[in-house]
């Protein structure tokens, strides 16, 4: 029992890392917190927001307004970069 709860906090300790990295790109980190901060934001601004993720080292949301899908890039400061809408 001793070596099934070493192997499986050795492998915990391995993937750990490497779900974390999923989260950040190029300097910029997705946790909950940050999530809630840009989906409020964006909401207070009248977008629905769908999903919001990581992109060449931008967060970027993906929303509709005024019937519009969006999508929106935030920089680190999470001052909005560029907004393309979908047609």
């Amino acid at each position: 029992m001793r070596k099934t709860i070493t192997a499986f906090g050795l492998a915990s300790a391995l993937l750990l890392p490497a779900g974390l990295a999923l989260a950040s790109d190029d300097g910029v980190t997705l946790d909950d917190a940050t999530r809630a901060r840009i989906e409020t934001m964006l909401t207070e601004q009248g977008y629905e927001v769908a999903k919001i993720k990581t992109e060449d080292g931008l967060y970027e949301a993906y929303a509709k307004k005024d019937g519009k899908r969006m999508e929106i890039f935030l920089d680190a400061d999470l001052s909005i970069v560029r907004t393309d809408v979908d047609e």
